[in-house]
């Protein structure tokens, strides 16, 4: 890792870490810092947003890592039975992961040392970036914390600015300290925010290079505020955090004039496909997906959709496609490789396959499917989880109806956005509030509301469904154990760390771990024990 930063440091005249990015509308936002004297913080903040962009946004690179990792662990991709299944995407592509996020934070202290240098007059004309800058660089440090536990960062991403390979290897910080620190900078940005107007120039600014919220401060708040949200309930079940997590839901769902989110689909934080793709869906999708098993739904999905009953869940016909019986057929861990096998070489009905798999015209050949950051009806389905726990006053049942009414409006409107097949038509309101009372158990909400969670992340929020069964243990999902690896028998509670750590950073590496073992069955501080259930 640090001689690929420093080589990307040195070659990019100590500015940028991302000679990799090529799109129009990257390129003429960003200038080039071998023609130029100076670059700017918009520039610059742009700059972070693309470098994540691959984590961010739906490139089959993610897709393809989080199948075999997040997507495989959580269970809403289904799987076969083979041989180191559980091994996910493989070291290789982890320490691809880890180098793109250290570009990320590379491309964030560029803008940092940019934003500090700045005359303190200027400062307000460029705060917004700095602050949108860092936003994004911490949702995806909250990603990495939540696969890895603590990571290098308040001494990481120097090395462009010293050239000394031995003095910029970064100590750790604990997860701990890095999720206090996301809690109380997004909380940051929100208060700032609040009632802002922009100087002319900084308005002028973001409305150009803004590419997200096109210059929206309320849905920026909103998007931060949401993201706050998401990582405070991420830290309330189990962890050294609990307390801190829950004042801060507390404090903002019980004051929504201070602290607004994502409440309604036409607030939804997206980020939508152009002609000038910052990437493409569909052309580096299609064909990747509808001809692996990373497409199939699982068993658990199957059941938590009710799929082939009289009660099926109004998303199913929008996030499935069924085989050539209209059955939705769970690819499930219960069955032997054998039969996973026979079944998916079942080539007598065209290109129908014998297992459910993700509808063509809603995901794998939508032109218009979009990076989604954040959407309704996940804060909706936190919101329910808070007020289920007492964490804060409200109507858990009455947002856990509106998460799955948000829900199902978004999967239409996306599949409506298709153009392979005509696009189906939306449930009433009143059907789908009739259907979500059917889920409603009341011994239980628990259950019912992160149950709806995961089926809302689903295929295209696989990391963060995996968070929610990993914390706490919903939906209830099981595995048979790989008898043919030794290393990973079971899904995996965190990543090791990369190779890139142990060969260029092992003394700070080693002095994190602190004698313990490097282990993929580490539960990390906020996870809930046997989160998963093992099936023979």
């Amino acid at each position: 890792f640090m001689k690929k930063i420093y080589a990307l440091a040195l070659g990019c005249a100590a500015l940028l870490a991302t000679s990799s990015c090529s799109d129009d509308k990257f390129t003429d936002q960003y200038q080039d810092p071998s023609k130029t004297q100076t670059v700017s913080c918009p520039a610059l903040m742009v700059g972070v947003w693309q470098a994540s962009n691959t984590w961010m946004n739906p490139v089959y690179y993610r897709y393809y890592v989080s199948s075999t990792t997040s997507g495989l662990f959580s269970g809403v991709i289904g799987h076969t039975n083979s041989k180191d299944r559980f091994a996910g995407a493989g070291q290789g592509y982890f320490n691809e992961r880890w180098r793109n996020f250290y570009n990320t934070v590379t491309q964030y202290r560029v803008l940092e040392t940019e934003f500090n240098n700045l005359p303190e007059e200027e400062k307000e004309d460029y705060r917004i970036f700095f602050l949108l800058g860092r936003t994004v660089m911490e949702e995806q440090l909250y990603e990495v914390c939540s696969a890895w536990g603590g990571v290098p960062f308040s001494e990481a991403g120097t090395l462009w600015a010293t050239g000394d390979v031995e003095a910029s290897k970064p100590k750790y910080d604990s997860d701990i300290d890095l999720y206090r620190m996301i809690l109380s900078d997004l909380d940051e940005v929100n208060t700032y925010l609040n009632g802002r107007s922009l100087t002319a120039n900084a308005s002028t600014y973001l409305n150009a290079e803004d590419y997200v919220n096109n210059g929206d401060i309320t849905l920026w708040r909103k998007y931060v505020n949401s993201l706050r949200l998401r990582v405070a309930t991420h830290l309330a079940s189990n962890g050294d955090l609990v307390s801190e997590a829950r004042a801060a839901i507390k404090t903002m769902l019980e004051n929504p004039g201070t602290y607004p989110m994502v409440d309604l689909n036409s607030d939804n934080i997206t980020v939508p496909q152009t002609d000038d793709d910052q990437f493409d869906f569909d052309r580096d999708l299609q064909n990747a997906i509808e001809n692996s098993t990373y497409n199939r739904m699982s068993g658990p999905m199957q059941r938590a959709l009710n799929a082939n009953t009289n009660n099926p869940d109004p998303r199913l016909e929008v996030l499935y496609d069924s085989n050539w019986n209209n059955e939705y057929i769970g690819l499930d861990p219960s069955e032997t490789l054998t039969e996973q096998e026979t079944n998916m070489s079942i080539s007598t009905h065209g290109t129908a396959k014998y297992y459910a798999a993700l509808d063509t015209s809603t995901f794998t050949r939508n032109p218009g499917f979009p990076g989604l950051w954040m959407t309704a009806a996940e804060v909706a389905f936190m919101k329910a989880e808070a007020y289920a726990n007492n964490w804060a006053t409200g109507n858990a049942k009455s947002e856990y109806i509106n998460g799955i009414k948000l829900s199902t409006e978004f999967y239409f409107d996306l599949n409506s956005t298709g153009t392979y097949r005509d696009p189906l038509t939306p449930p009433s309101a009143a059907e789908v509030e009739a259907y979500a009372e059917t889920q409603w158990d009341a011994s239980n909400p628990q259950k019912s509301i992160l149950t709806q969670r995961w089926i809302h992340h689903g295929a295209i929020q696989e990391y963060e469904a995996w968070n929610v069964v990993r914390r706490t243990g919903y939906p209830e999902i099981y595995f048979k154990r790989d008898p043919q690896s030794v290393a990973t028998p079971l899904p995996l509670d965190r990543i090791q760390y990369p190779a890139d750590e142990k060969d260029y950073n092992s003394a700070n590496l080693n002095a994190h771990l602190g004698g313990k073992e490097d282990s993929w069955y580490a539960p990390l501080n906020w996870m809930k024990s046997n989160w998963y259930t093992t099936v023979e």
